[in-house]
């Protein structure tokens, strides 16, 4: 171990040499010391190794630094314990996935099939392939304005263009046979409903043998009643639509309710304003008949004490001439 104490620095001066000569050995001799030598990892964790991998990990392309930079991360990663089976088992899909995306047929077709048994195989292969980008590769893959075969650029920039975002059609079809297995054989197909609208436009306008696979592969969907996101969320919008609707409505039969119990009140205090006023006055006019009734009878019995008065005088005075003028 010592011996490697004295290699690795002298390994990453190299790397950090602007002579571009020194980087392919130098990465080759660390790639072998991480696979084969024990405690290499903390050698390299401690010289901060990773980051000096960066320089030519930050620069996608194909060249053998790069290749030999993403190999040694990697083997750094595989031979550290993973607590997550799903991401372990990436570690050999990833390798496979960009073999089917390799120019050459011949590999493409090699990474397609093998990836296609070890989904037949293994059920922690299929899960990490539905849930840790398989999908978004597929969805780069066929994106909306390119389901059907390419047609041919009309100048250099749009022929840049399409070779950065349109590829191959033997790469796009060992993709879709990637998810017709996984249609086939996954326990749990609802992650690929993100998929559901590209499928079916693959189905509408891809070549005679995208469609082929595109009408199996939703028909194994529709089999488990999964239905697009876009869909999904079409009902939910509806649901929360009605659910809004139904909420308004609730609240306008509450509010007619309580004007409703307000006109009734109103009207009730307006009766009983009536009838109160009309007792009143009716306890009015009984009084006033009553205090008109108690002068007439006053009157009466003023013009019976008058004629009693007067009779009184009558009959004295007809005594007194009887006694004047007897018979």
């Amino acid at each position: 171990m010592s011996h490697f104490q004295t290699i690795i620095p002298r390994l990453i001066e190299d790397l950090q040499q602007p002579n571009s000569n020194l980087h392919v050995p130098a990465l080759r001799q660390i790639l072998n010391i991480v696979l084969d030598q024990t405690g290499s990892k903390e050698l390299i964790l401690q010289h901060q190794f990773i980051q000096v991998l960066n320089k030519f990990i930050v620069f996608v392309n194909e060249s053998k630094e790069y290749a030999l930079s993403a190999m040694i991360l990697n083997a750094i990663s595989i031979n550290n314990e993973t607590v997550d089976k799903i991401v372990l088992a990436g570690a050999a899909t990833e390798p496979l996935i960009r073999m089917i995306h390799s120019q050459d047929e011949q590999i493409s077709k090699a990474g397609s099939k093998s990836l296609v048994e070890l989904i037949e195989e293994n059920s922690e292969i299929r899960k990490s392939l539905l849930t840790t980008g398989l999908l978004q590769i597929v969805q780069h893959a066929f994106p909306c304005k390119n389901i059907d075969r390419p047609k041919q650029p009309s100048s250099l920039s749009s022929e840049s263009l399409q070779k950065d975002t349109i590829l191959p059609d033997h790469i796009r079809n060992n993709l879709l046979d990637l998810l017709l297995k996984l249609a086939g054989s996954a326990e749990d197909l609802q992650p690929l409903s993100i998929l559901i609208p590209i499928i079916e436009r693959i189905k509408t306008d891809g070549e005679p043998e995208f469609k082929n696979k595109a009408k199996r592969i939703l028909t194994m969907i529709a089999g488990e009643e999964i239905s697009s996101l876009s869909d999904t969320k079409e009902k939910d919008e509806k649901i929360y639509q009605l659910e809004q609707e139904n909420k308004k409505l609730k609240d306008t039969i509450s509010n007619e309710k309580k004007e409703k119990e307000m006109y009734i009140q109103r009207a009730k205090d307006s009766n009983n304003q009536i009838m109160k006023q009309q007792e009143d006055k009716k306890g009015k006019e009984t009084s006033e008949e009553i205090q008109i009734l108690k002068e007439s009878n006053k009157c009466k019995n003023k013009k019976c004490a008058e004629l009693s008065l007067e009779n009184t005088k009558l009959k004295n005075e007809i005594d007194n001439i009887k006694l004047y003028y007897p018979q």
